[in-house]
């Protein structure tokens, strides 16, 4: 049998093959409590194939053994971070965690304060370290990580210039002898008219990756790509928002079972698939110099300084001005004239009531009784 190879678009024969089994489990060990299940009871789940393709990567390069730094690129709270972690390794997840956006439902705030909190099982107190930042300007340091992966983010980086950027990041904070594992949206089919459907979802070609991406980053691709897909796997081909739309009311197994896999999707005319390419840099291979760049290079540079400069500031600014803020105080009740009217109409109603519930102590013939209960009250007094 040949080798599953480390850069390849996704195939249903994936999910059976012996390289990639032991790291889908790994990987469904946490959903599987979620939903009832056991970590073998393994569905075809596009996601889960990316993050256990990262894993395999990272682990067949030592850079998923403990003690090794790995970074994941708007990494959320994705299931890889919290698998590295029970290796240990030192795990740092980069999102814009504090910025309110479409995506903070998968980059909640939350993961700067307690981490823990988005894994369902323990890992190491310590060994996930949550950073806020922009992937096209990385708060971390220069050659510093033996590894990173990017999981289904990069494709949402609004331009292919932002990719670029991403990608050079990338490459500048990795060892010599680092590995990057990307994995990323890929066109199968579409309109000769237009590269994707939305700007917000780019999908990536060969000639798109190799330009963007492989390029860009200063990294090697040690084998070639392979982008051949088996008939059943293109047999399992889904419409995109009728999948979403039903993806978000899973509940238990046999929910997920009904409605995967999801291997390919369309949408308005597109047809496409994850993607995986494994990046390494070489053991000569320094970080990226500024001075090296071209003119336009460098003004490019300096413009995504600036705008990202601009959007910490601005962040930092609405935060420290929320942090500094006294508590809102509950606002006063508005009761209304006819509010008013009722309530007072209510007590009278219950006025009454209590005048009739109270009216047999009146009657004639509990005279004696009431007589009887003074003198004893009397002597008790």
């Amino acid at each position: 049998m040949t080798e599953l190879p480390l850069s390849k678009t996704i195939d249903i024969e994936d999910f059976v093959a012996p390289e990639l089994v032991p790291y889908l489990r790994e990987i469904n060990e946490q959903e599987a409590i979620r939903i009832g299940s056991n970590a073998d009871e393994i569905v075809f789940d596009s996601k889960q194939w990316e993050h256990a393709c990262a894993l395999r990567a990272l682990d067949e390069a030592q850079a998923a053994s403990a003690g090794s730094w790995v970074a994941g690129i708007g990494a959320g709270v994705e299931g890889t971070i919290f698998a590295l972690a029970r290796r240990g390794c030192l795990v740092f997840p980069i999102d814009r965690y504090l910025h309110r956006s479409v995506w903070s439902d998968v980059a909640p705030a939350g993961m700067m304060i307690d981490p823990t909190r988005f894994s369902q099982l323990p890992y190491p107190r310590g060994h996930v370290i949550p950073v806020h930042s922009n992937a096209i300007r990385l708060n971390l340091p220069d050659c510093q990580f033996d590894g990173v992966f990017s999981s289904g983010s990069i494709e949402h980086f609004g331009s292919l210039d932002n990719v670029a950027e991403a990608a050079r990041e990338i490459g500048r904070i990795l060892k010599p002898g680092g590995v990057a594992s990307i994995a990323t949206e890929f066109r199968l089919e579409g309109p000769v008219d237009r590269p994707w459907f939305d700007d917000n979802v780019i999908l990536f070609t060969p000639e798109l990756l190799e330009r963007y991406i492989v390029e860009p980053s200063g990294l090697t691709l040690r084998a070639p790509i392979r982008f051949e897909q088996s008939e059943r796997t293109f047999e399992t081909r889904q419409n995109l928002v009728d999948f979403l739309q039903r993806a978000q009311n899973i509940h238990i197994l046999e929910e997920k079972r009904a409605l995967y896999p999801n291997l390919v999707l369309y949408h308005d005319g597109f047809l496409f698939c994850s993607i995986v390419i494994t990046l390494y840099k070489d053991q000569n291979t320094g970080a990226s110099s500024s001075g090296s760049q071209s003119s336009d290079a460098a003004r490019a540079t300096d413009r995504v300084d600036d705008l990202v400069a601009r959007e910490n500031a601005d962040l930092a600014r609405e935060l420290e001005s929320f942090q500094r803020s006294p508590p809102a105080a509950l606002p006063a009740p508005q009761i209304q004239i006819g509010d008013l009217q009722h309530l007072q109409a209510e007590n009278d109603r219950l006025q009454q009531e209590l005048v009739r519930a109270n009216a047999w102590k009146h009657w004639r013939i509990m005279r004696p009784v009431r007589f009887v209960y003074r003198r004893l009250k009397r002597r008790r007094g």
